[in-house]
């Protein structure tokens, strides 16, 4: 994680943040049940129902910091990444490195920052997680033109359920880089 997160000072839908750390151990190495459930108390607790909560920005820090030591995403962490870009506070705010900043920008800007390293290691044979991928792209696409080259590599790919999910996911991002995104 890029800083010390004080947990007890970020906002939640409902438990307390300080239990979210072994939620995000579980959903980043735990096995598949485990990693179900960890996403469905993250998904409440941090970006429910398009609702984001400061604590969103931790969690995108612990996961992204997962990602940057070598870590390779799971389905579960990736759709809890999307779920956290497609959620919206307006004036909802983090104390980063001693200075105020809007939680959604900067769980924007972190997820970005490991694009590279999420696409490099999206897996067309492990469908759900090549699928989560696919969902995720087109929420970064205005910013990170390595997203579309990424789908229109795999848009002829010959594997059975992997041309479907690319084809969406570029229509969309072709969408987001053409009108622009949508806060």
């Amino acid at each position: 994680m890029t800083q010390a997160w004080d947990w007890s000072s970020l906002q939640t839908m409902s438990q307390p943040a300080s239990e979210l750390p072994r939620y995000l151990e579980r959903l980043v190495s735990g096995g598949p049940d485990e990693r179900r459930g960890a996403r469905s108390v993250l998904y409440c607790e941090v970006a429910n129902q398009g609702q984001l909560y400061t604590a969103a920005a931790a969690c995108v820090d612990f996961i992204t910091g997962y990602v940057r030591a070598g870590g390779r995403l799971n389905s579960a962490a990736l759709r809890i990444l999307e779920e956290i870009l497609n959620a919206r506070n307006a004036g909802s705010t983090v104390e980063v490195d001693g200075r105020t900043v809007d939680t959604a920008a900067y769980c924007r800007d972190r997820i970005l920052g490991v694009v590279p390293d999420i696409l490099r290691t999206a897996d067309p044979a492990d469908l759900d997680q090549f699928d989560a991928v696919c969902f995720l792209v087109p929420q970064l696409a205005d910013s990170a033109p390595q997203i579309i080259d990424f789908l229109h590599r795999h848009a002829t790919h010959p594997a059975p359920g992997v041309r479907k999910p690319v084809l969406e996911a570029l229509e969309e991002a072709e969408e987001v880089v053409r009108d622009g995104h949508n806060p």
